[in-house]
């Protein structure tokens, strides 16, 4: 129940801690990435759509019903799209953000602890790459995971409980990209950082959800979910880590 309150408190005093780090223009970064994305997305949703009507009209001769029929066509690809993008958005946009999520989960690490890295260029790059790493490695364990919570879906009465196994599932795997920026400073492997996502695997669940629960808000979620997820998740290792060592002392 404390690492649970951890992630509660440390998103509750994440924005605070990005006003007073001068971090605001972090929002901005993060939501215009993820805005172009959603664009991307839509705009390939769009092309997707007329083309496929295309197909459908040579075949079945339906110009007499062309402007609606076109229409619904692509109303309903722009939202498989959409779900789609959702899925990809996590490894597209946790991959982009990297380097700028290195630099914040270190300035939130110095504001509460007042550890100082003196990083070479060639080090930031190694954590760069390692960020890369660990979202497409995330990305893919947690689509092989969802394809079998779908799978799962055909069988009567489990099916009730797949929407929230793949909500959970995702929450899960979220949870790996703002973690381990914390871990790789302390010089954690990534077996040891995997391993201590599995012991408090519980909270970080919470925060991937909560996460995932921010970018549902239209517009405003894109905008401000990743960073304030980044400084609270670091907060929240932070924590951790601190109880780790005082248990042990």
């Amino acid at each position: 129940m404390k690492k649970i309150k951890f992630m509660l408190e440390s998103y509750l005093e994440a924005h605070k801690i990005i006003k007073e780090l001068k971090l605001t223009w972090g929002y901005f970064i993060g939501g215009l990435v993820g805005i172009i994305i959603l664009l991307f997305f839509y705009w390939i949703s769009s092309y997707v759509g007329s083309w496929i009507f295309e197909k459908l009209n040579l075949i079945f001769r339906i110009q007499k019903y062309a402007g609606l029929l076109k229409w619904i066509i692509i109303f309903i690809i722009r939202v498989i799209m959409v779900s789609i993008e959702y899925f990809f958005f996590k490894a597209i946009l946790l991959g982009i953000l990297a380097p700028f999520f290195s630099y914040i989960s270190e300035k939130v690490e110095n504001y509460k602890e007042g550890t100082e890295y003196n990083f070479t260029f060639k080090d930031n790059i190694k954590f760069i790459l390692r960020g890369l790493k660990i979202a497409s490695k995330s990305f893919f364990k947690e689509m092989i995971y969802t394809l079998i919570a779908i799978v799962l879906g055909i069988v009567p009465i489990v099916n009730i409980f797949v929407p929230v196994l793949i909500f959970i599932i995702q929450s899960y795997f979220i949870s790996y990209n703002f973690v381990d920026y914390t871990l790789e400073r302390r010089k954690y492997s990534a077996e040891e950082s995997l391993k201590f996502m599995k012991e408090n695997r519980i909270t970080f669940i919470l925060g991937g959800a909560i996460f995932t629960i921010i970018y549902f808000i239209p517009i405003i979620g894109i905008i401000i979910g990743p960073v304030i997820s980044i400084v609270a998740f670091t907060t929240t290792t932070l924590k951790i880590l601190n109880l780790k060592n005082a248990n042990k002392e």
